[in-house]
């Protein structure tokens, strides 16, 4: 009787061996095929919130649009993407299988226009540079100020930006509009319906805003000054009558301004 052959341990480890790593194969090959066939391929691209910013341009330009396929679509890398765009404040993008990718898009608020001879840029509710221009914009407040200025998407440094941007959406849209802010002797003034106010250094501008506004709805005599410096205790001069002696004329909220940097010192 012949005695039955025994295979070799090492043998049939060394056929296993073939037969996973072959079989590992096929696996990766056909999932490469399913994941690279057009029913995983971008076909719906979905922007919300985006009104000023130009996301499918910035998209556009990294090569992500419809066509792409999804498992190469890598969410950080397309918010990173939008969030060049000036106009954007921040970012969320979801990829949903197979076809759809959305992107939320929270902009930034312009507030107000600044600048001077150097030109105008288009500051945020955050300090931020929206735009650059020659000439300022309408429909928004507009400051004349020799702060140093900073290119399109990029930070303004100095919390007078923020202080001004808060002044600008402060004010109602229809008194913003009108309104404007210069530099006087070191200090800001504002100017609207013929009447100025000294707002003095760039500190608590929205109460002074506030506060200029609300005078201005309660009536003041023509030609009146505001000072706002402190606005809660806002001080109001007006000039005196023409033709009036010295002693005469006088009387409550009457006398000769005394408003330091009316006439730009």
């Amino acid at each position: 009787m012949v005695p039955p052959v025994v295979e070799a341990p090492a043998r049939r480890r060394l056929h296993w061996g073939w037969t996973l790593g072959l079989t590992c194969l096929l696996l990766a090959g056909a999932a490469a095929v399913a994941l690279h066939s057009p029913w995983l391929q971008l076909h719906h691209l979905e922007i919300l919130g985006a009104e000023r910013a130009e996301v499918s341009e910035r998209l556009a330009s990294a090569e992500i649009g419809p066509g792409a396929y999804m498992i190469w679509l890598v969410p950080g890398e397309i918010e990173a993407a939008v969030r060049r765009d000036p106009w954007v404040l921040d970012v969320r993008v979801e990829r949903l299988f197979p076809d759809r990718v959305v992107v939320e898009v929270l902009e930034h608020t312009p507030a107000a226009w600044a600048g001077g001879r150097q030109g105008w840029v288009l500051v945020s509710q955050t300090g931020a540079v929206l735009a650059t221009a020659e000439a300022p914009g309408e429909g928004l407040l507009r400051a004349r100020v020799p702060w140093e200025q900073a290119a399109a998407g990029r930070e303004l440094i100095g919390a007078e930006w923020t202080e001004l941007a808060g002044l600008g959406l402060a004010l109602s849209p229809a008194l913003a509009m009108e309104a404007w802010v210069t530099s006087e002797g070191g200090e800001l003034w504002i100017e609207a319906r013929a009447h100025r106010a000294r707002l003095g250094p760039a500190v608590d501008l929205a109460d002074k805003g506030r506060a200029f506004e609300a005078l201005l709805a309660a009536g003041l005599p023509e030609g009146a000054v505001i000072d706002l410096v402190a606005p809660t205790r806002p001080a109001v001069s007006v000039p005196s009558a023409p033709g009036l002696g010295e002693g005469e004329g006088e009387g409550e909220g009457e006398g000769e301004p005394v408003v330091e940097g009316e006439d730009g010192g």
